[in-house]
C-alpha cells in the first residue's frame, strides 16, 4: 500500500516585497505546521516533494518530518497534471510521500483524487480547502501508475483542516 499526503502551505504574510514566491509564514501558520506535523508524523511518509516557494519551504520545515525532500519551481508554478507526473516519477522504494504545494493545484488535485472514493469530499474541496490542510490517501500500485489519470484505486483516507 502507498500513502499519498496532499498538502496547502500554512498561513502567510499578505505580501512580500520581493514578490509572491517570498511570502513568509505567520507565527499562526508557524504553528499550525508544527501541529500538523505531530498528527502526520505516525503516518510512515518517507519523502516529499515541495514546492519552490519560501512558504512552502518554511512549511515544510515546521511540519519537523525527519525525511528529504525536493524542491521543485514546477510545483509553484504549473498545475495538476505537472503534480501528478512529478509523483508519478517517485521512487517506487518510497511508500509514503507528502507533496506541499498552493491552491488552487492542491485543493484540485485532491478533489481529482477523491472524486471516486468520496464525491462529497471532492466537492468540499474545490469550495474550501484553507492553509495548512492536508488530506491522506492510499492506494496499491504504483505510483506511475497515477499518471495514467485513472484514479479509482485512490482511497481517500482523512482531511485535515485547522
Amino acid at each position: 500500500m502507498r500513502r499519498l499526503v496532499l498538502m496547502r502551505h500554512a498561513k502567510t504574510e499578505a505580501n512580500n516585497p520581493e514578490g509572491d514566491k517570498a511570502r513568509h509564514l505567520m507565527p499562526r501558520g508557524v504553528q499550525d505546521a508544527q501541529n500538523a506535523g505531530k498528527e502526520l508524523a505516525d503516518l510512515g511518509l518517507q519523502y516529499a516533494l515541495v514546492s519552490s516557494s519560501t512558504r512552502t519551504r518554511e512549511t515544510f520545515a515546521a511540519l519537523g518530518l525527519d525525511i528529504p525532500a525536493e524542491f521543485q519551481d514546477a510545483l509553484y508554478y504549473d498545475g495538476t497534471d505537472t503534480m501528478i507526473q512529478r509523483i508519478a516519477e517517485t521512487d517506487p522504494e518510497v511508500t509514503g510521500l507528502i507533496v506541499i504545494g498552493h491552491a488552487p493545484t492542491i485543493p484540485s488535485l485532491v478533489a481529482e483524487l477523491a472524486y471516486a472514493s468520496n464525491r462529497s469530499e471532492a466537492d468540499q474541496a474545490q469550495c474550501w480547502y484553507p492553509t495548512s490542510a492536508y488530506t491522506t490517501f492510499s492506494f496499491d500500485g504504483e505510483w506511475a501508475d497515477l499518471e495514467s489519470g485513472d484514479f479509482s484505486a485512490v482511497v481517500l483516507e482523512g482531511v485535515e483542516r485547522p
